[in-house]
């Protein structure tokens, strides 16, 4: 089969892309599918996985989707103890876009934002309470965000994968670009216009505060904040660790 894995981290436009992607029923199903929640009961075996994730992600035609973000990557190592990328090319044809978004900070305060609402797109349905303003909460954002672009630039080096890089910036005014590059992928004919997404740009006139806001304490406070060492999160993950005794997760998106 032939497939695309797009290669990112949270709050670069990749929802919305994937949403036009997804549009035309024939470029896969993208989505985290190595997220538990969008997998359902978790698989207890690699061939398993791999199997759910690739059935998820498939459109009729035969060709399937997947977003990926260092985490879901390090969760199935964790796991199966495989490469769950490098397993997946060893019986598919499988292409690789690096989706980037060159504005980290307002990247970091939607994610921060949306971590704390859990309202991770524009389609989301719950209490849209207030979220507050954070500089710690925000600059460790940033600094995840940092480094899951590194990881994902050594990773394609270090495997000498030929792939597809693109910005989310660029693709904003035009995402003609990024539809062609994934329907070359999958071997699909590109959409003759740009499908309608139903999602919108969840930016407002809060992130243009809290971006002077952070600029001004950062100038004052520099990025020690973002260093300190984080609380661990009660997840049910960090549970399961606990009575299984295996070392917790102080991630904490």
């Amino acid at each position: 089969m032939k497939g695309v894995a797009v290669l990112t981290e949270g709050r670069s436009g990749s929802n919305w892309l994937g949403s036009l992607t997804n549009a035309t029923g024939i470029m896969g199903r993208s989505q985290e599918w190595l997220k538990q929640l969008h997998l359902g009961p978790e698989p207890r075996r690699y061939d398993v996985l791999e199997e759910t994730v690739i059935r998820e992600a498939s459109t009729a035609n035969g060709r399937f989707a997947i977003k990926v973000f260092p985490r879901h990557l390090s969760w199935s190592k964790g796991k199966c103890g495989k490469d769950f990328l490098l397993e997946v090319r060893k019986n598919n044809d499988l292409g690789f876009i690096l989706l980037e978004r060159r504005d980290r900070l307002r990247q970091a305060i939607s994610f921060y934002r949306a971590s704390v609402s859990l309202l991770w797109t524009s389609r989301a349905k719950g209490a849209r309470s207030p979220v507050p303003y954070s500089f710690a909460g925000i600059s460790q954002a940033f600094f995840q965000i940092e480094q899951s672009y590194a990881f994902w630039r050594a990773y394609v080096d270090l495997s000498q994968l030929p792939h597809r890089h693109f910005f989310y910036e660029d693709l904003l005014p035009d995402p003609r670009p990024y539809l062609e590059a994934v329907a070359e992928l999958l071997d699909v004919p590109a959409p003759a216009a740009v499908p309608v997404s139903q999602l919108r740009i969840q930016r407002d006139d809060l992130t243009e505060d809290w971006v002077e806001r952070f600029r001004q304490e950062a100038a004052k406070k520099g990025a020690i904040e973002a260093i300190e060492e984080v609380p661990v999160p009660r997840t049910l993950d960090n549970f399961a660790r606990i009575a299984l005794k295996r070392p917790l997760n102080r991630r904490r998106f």
